[in-house]
């Protein structure tokens, strides 16, 4: 009966936060990818060069665009076919042609790539990553090994973590991130809602367990975290 009892009282917990959660996320002003969003907004700066690992839709890219100027630059690495070619056109329309670069590859394993076919995508590895200021990693499970066999030190790293889709422990990125000489300073849900170490954790967790998921204050899977270089270290 105390086992039963527990396994009730865990996921009567889980749909409390999920029915809490629904409606403040709801109620905000929270949108797709405004996590990393706001994370760009916060740390990029003013002719920097950002890498973005999975360009997704794009919105990342125009985000940090407006971050770095004409000063800076943007380089894409997107996958999926249909991904990219949508990447490249909509960089057109916005004028930003100049500043960011959008290139048909896939960087570290093939885990979960979407947005059409990679058969044609260059493969690079991890090592090939360009110097740059800011690395945005929003690749669908392939942060593990670019995480792992990252050679350049940029002074930001922007990542969006998907433990479901990894055999390490859902705190891996973060441990990982600290070791390399990283200070972990945002952490939110992928619709941008700001969360402390604790709530990380729990979403990490419920989310290798659950996959989407989403906390009480409203903060959805994925994870997005952001750190800092540590130039004490």
């Amino acid at each position: 009966m105390g086992l039963l009892y527990h396994i009730q009282n865990i996921y009567y917990n889980y749909l409390i936060d999920i029915l809490y959660g629904s409606c403040r996320h709801l109620s905000s002003s929270c949108r797709f990818e405004k996590g990393i969003i706001t994370a760009h907004m916060q740390l990029t700066q003013m002719g920097d060069r950002v890498v973005i690992v999975g360009g997704g839709d794009g919105r990342t890219a125009i985000a940090a665009a407006k971050q770095v100027g004409r000063n800076g630059s943007v380089t894409i690495f997107e996958g999926g076919d249909r991904s990219y070619m949508q990447i490249e056109n909509l960089l057109a329309s916005r004028g930003l042609s100049s500043t960011c670069s959008v290139h048909h590859a896939v960087v570290g394993p093939l885990i979960d790539v979407y947005g059409g076919d990679y058969e044609e995508a260059l493969l690079l590895s991890p090592a090939d990553l360009p110097e740059c200021d800011i690395l945005e990693l929003d690749c669908e499970g392939s942060e593990i090994e670019i995480l792992r066999h990252l050679c350049i030190h940029p002074r930001v790293i922007i990542v969006e973590i998907h433990p479901f889709l990894l055999p390490e422990e859902p705190g891996w990125v973060l441990n990982r991130l600290v070791e390399l000489g990283y200070r972990i300073v945002c952490r939110s849900g992928h619709n941008g809602i700001e969360i402390d170490h604790e709530d990380c954790e729990q979403l990490l967790s419920r989310s290798r367990t659950y996959g989407g998921i989403m906390l009480k204050n409203g903060a959805t899977t994925p994870v997005i975290v952001a750190a800092v270089l540590d130039q004490e270290r």
